[in-house]
């Protein structure tokens, strides 16, 4: 069934009218510090539109500052399901987890965060924090960087060379804006006024907002006191020198302190260059135009970009599929050629031609993708080859995807997603189009005012989503 949606515009049921009531005074009430009292009348609001982003994510908001952290992370699971490629939901995610020290969790939610938006720097630097505090010195300074902390990045270099390096400082909580505020009943409109529309997803204005979530400001306290226990950075060694005439036995003096360097160290910088290499405990390795998967059994993948291997790997061209049969026909064509591979070990990428990489489990749910976005999937995942025939352009290639397993898909720019809904049939632009899931129904077009058969679209109708992005060829 389509999510109904509250607008300011136009009449509004009553229970539409208690709801925007109990979500503006309960909004009030979070901004003032008022979280029981708060929780309360967002709970009302969410009983009373369940499905409704921003009361649901504010009501997360409030049993997060209460520290009632399981059903925070309730909250923002069910909101990541629904909003798989809002980065921002993903980041509030993340900070549940590392607030219960659940680093895994908390790292993975934080790289599909950026993944999605490259440029989020609260995502980076909290996935710094999170890599931080597992010991990953050299990956956590890559995205310390990447968000802009250098002071943070200095000390994981530090920390790289051998020094004892206190915990982490988390950044000062910055000012939230204030909660914008609506008006009393029937004096404007409230679900413009409380951005009750559904925005696409996209970057989010620096400042941080009461739908963000972020660390009390009880923890810089915290941490200073985590720092001032810590021990002191260690000393250098002594170094052994050689002297002019010295007997066998090597004179021992005390090191001088080092100068000041203009350039690395090569021990100080190889660990911080390593390529961030996938692992049993995390099997996909994403970043902005590189892909890390650690193959244990067989993955199914193209080679495409392929920089390094490492462990006992074994690679056979994989064919296509039809009707749950192969086929003598080879599964993509050149370099980027479906490959099987199989064994134990990690496959390391870099994508020459700037594409996106974005690992997603598909929950034992169908999903059909363009044949050039799909990259890689676990062997779980079954697939079938299919095309969707066309008169004014080439064919598209597709594969369906189904089962309890991963995918990465491959593209250029932001994924994005509209609702395809019974009444509303969504057009794309050919060059647009991911795919689409749901009981969907494609077919070929022209765009309107447009008969060059470069401006084809497919027209999809029925019940689900399309998934789009930019030009892909």
């Amino acid at each position: 069934m389509p999510t109904t949606r509250v607008t300011g515009r136009g009449p509004k049921s009553p229970v539409d009218e208690e709801f925007l009531k109990q979500l503006y005074q309960g909004g009030e009430l979070l901004a003032q510090g008022l979280l029981t009292e708060a929780r309360l009348l967002l709970e009302r609001a969410h009983q009373l539109q369940p499905r409704n982003e921003k009361g649901r994510n504010l009501l997360g908001l409030a049993y997060f500052k209460l520290g009632h952290f399981e059903r925070a992370a309730e909250v923002y699971e069910a909101l990541v399901r629904d909003n798989p490629v809002d980065a921002t939901l993903r980041v509030n995610l993340g900070l549940v987890y590392l607030k219960t020290n659940a680093l895994q969790r908390a790292m993975r939610e934080f790289e599909a965060a950026t993944d999605l938006q490259p440029d989020h720097k609260k995502a980076h630097n909290y996935l710094g924090l999170a890599l931080a505090q597992a010991k990953e010195y050299g990956r956590a300074r890559e995205h310390f960087l990447l968000s802009g902390s250098d002071v943070l990045a200095e000390k994981m270099a530090r920390a790289i060379a051998g020094e004892t390096l206190p915990k982490p400082a988390r950044p000062p909580p910055v000012a939230p804006a204030p909660m914008p505020r609506a008006a009393p009943p029937g004096e404007g409109q409230w679900g413009a006024q409380f951005g009750l529309d559904e925005v696409p997803p996209g970057p989010r204005p620096a400042e941080s907002s009461e739908e963000e979530l972020r660390f009390d400001e009880d923890e810089d306290e915290e941490e200073e006191a985590a720092r001032a226990e810590s021990p002191p950075p260690a000393k250098a060694p002594s170094e052994v020198t050689l002297e002019e005439g010295a007997a066998p036995e090597l004179p021992v003096r005390a090191a001088s302190p080092r100068p000041a360097r203009d350039i690395p160290m090569l021990t100080d910088l190889t660990p911080a260059l390593a390529l961030a290499g996938a692992s049993p405990a995390h099997r996909f390795r994403l970043g902005p135009g590189s892909f890390s998967v650690f193959v244990e059994g067989e993955l199914l993948t193209r080679l495409e970009g392929l920089v390094a291997f490492s462990g006992q790997l074994e690679f056979e061209p994989e064919r296509k599929r039809f009707r749950g049969r192969a086929t003598d026909e080879p599964f993509g064509v050149g370099p980027g050629r479906f490959t099987r591979v199989s064994g134990r070990g990690v496959l390391f990428l870099e994508s020459a031609e700037a594409h996106s990489f974005l690992a997603v489990d598909l929950g034992d749910s169908g999903v059909y993708v363009r044949e050039e976005c799909v990259f890689a999937f676990e062997e779980v995942v079954a697939f079938e080859n299919g095309k969707m025939p066309s008169t004014a352009a080439p064919d598209l290639d597709l594969v369906y995807l189904r089962g309890q397993g991963r995918v990465v898909l491959a593209f250029r720019g932001a994924l994005r997603s509209v609702v395809v809904a019974p009444e509303l049939p969504v057009t794309v632009p050919a060059s647009h189009l991911v795919g689409w899931q749901g009981q969907v129904t494609p077919e070929v077009v022209s765009l309107p005012g447009e008969h060059s058969p470069s401006r084809v679209a497919v027209q999809l109708s029925g019940e689900g989503f399309a998934l789009i992005t930019l030009p892909v060829r």
